[in-house]
């Protein structure tokens, strides 16, 4: 396991109010703008003279963590967001009085329309860590909003989920690489899903909302691109001692087959759509890899959401999970293709990018994140550090 939490990047001030910039996180058609504050109270965001709230039942939510859902099409036509902030620190039932304490606009840059080039730079496995990541991120992108075009986060970014506060990981890192400038992917990991916060963290990430449950499973779209999100859940059968029964991703892993086998059937809306140039899958574990038990949990279901994402004529998936960097090519590649581990059995290629830390020959270590590109209709990812 890699433990322990680094220092804060210097443009984060957990100090102020807002404590990190937002992450505009992509969800369907539209976004999901979370950030955190140091104190209680009510938070919103304005677009173009608009003002997009938390509102559930009539209620504006009360709290540190602030979820906001924005229209795409409003986002992306005003290219700018304001993130408003009223501490209230009484929220009596009679007047209750707020005073304002955060009021700050974001420049933001989608995918255009049309764009045939993009990159995506992914996070995945940090396990807490914050320096390593965003020095291999600078180093390799050149840094700062301008350094991708998406931030993936592709699970386990915390070591787990066991206080409130490890979920700042996520924060902190879409923070010091994009600063709220850029759209973030986010995909949850095993490690995400254990301790005894793990039930809340579903208010701190995206999530579609099926059937009054939220899903951290869905599909998303930015300019060319259609995405689609992933969640394994855990690594192991839920009967395993290690869970202590309180997992039940089985009926989870259900309802995701349910799911992706209603994409098929609404193509014309989501990967066939117009405009659509390039389909790319983000899952935390590596579907397409075949494991050993107890790790060999849901294989069959992994081999339905293979076949279902090949129908879909994905580009490419792309995972973390196994701490080293390599790629499966897909089961009809070219005989001697030396770039790839070797032939899978899915119909498009898996790239798996991420370690924690890998040791140099003078002793230092670096953290190995990954790229991926888009252009000319085709697809490629490599390793980062």
């Amino acid at each position: 396991m890699i433990g322990g939490s680094d220092s804060v990047s210097e443009n984060i001030n957990e100090n102020s109010v807002l404590r990190f910039d937002p992450a505009v996180f992509v969800v369907g058609s539209g976004y999901q703008i979370i950030f955190l504050t140091s104190a209680m109270g009510i938070g919103w965001v304005e677009i173009g003279g608009d003002r997009f709230t938390d509102e559930e039942c009539g209620l504006l939510m009360y709290d540190t963590v602030h979820k906001i859902p924005v229209p795409g099409a409003a986002l992306n036509s005003a290219r700018e967001y304001t993130v408003v902030f009223v501490e209230y620190a009484d929220k009596k039932p009679y007047y209750p009085v707020g005073v304002e304490k955060v009021r700050k606009t974001y420049s933001f840059k989608p995918l255009e329309e049309g764009a045939d080039r993009f990159r995506i730079f992914q996070f995945a496995d940090t396990h807490a860590q914050t320096d390593l990541p965003l020095e291999t991120y600078d180093r390799c992108t050149g840094g700062g909003p301008g350094g991708c075009d998406l931030l993936l986060l592709n699970g386990d970014i915390n070591e787990w989920s066991d206080k409130i506060s490890h979920f700042d990981t996520s924060f902190k890192l879409a923070a010091g690489a994009v600063r709220g400038e850029r759209p973030v992917i986010y995909s949850r990991g095993n490690h995400d899903t254990r301790g005894h916060c793990a039930h809340l963290l579903a208010g701190y990430i995206p999530t579609a909302c099926r059937e009054g449950r939220r899903e951290t499973f869905y599909s998303f779209r930015q300019g060319s691109l259609w995405g689609l999100v992933l969640d394994c859940g855990e690594d192991k059968y839920d009967h395993n001692i290690e869970y202590g029964g309180t997992i039940s991703f089985n009926t989870f892993r259900d309802r995701e087959t349910a799911y992706l086998e209603s994409l098929i059937a609404d193509a014309e809306h989501e990967y066939s759509a117009p405009g659509v140039k390039y389909r790319i899958a983000f899952c935390h574990l590596p579907i397409t890899e075949r494991f050993d038990h107890p790790f060999d949990v849901a294989s069959d279901i992994y081999d339905r959401w293979t076949e279902l994402l090949g129908q879909m004529g994905i580009n490419l998936l792309v995972s973390g999970h196994m701490h080293r960097a390599y790629h499966i090519a897909p089961r009809f590649a070219p005989d001697g293709d030396g770039i790839y581990k070797g032939k899978g059995l899915a119909d498009f290629p898996t790239a798996v990018l991420s370690c924690p830390k890998v040791e140099l020959e003078d002793g230092s270590y670096v953290y190995l994140g990954g790229i991926v590109e888009a252009e000319g209709g085709k697809v490629t990812s490599r390793a980062a550090m």
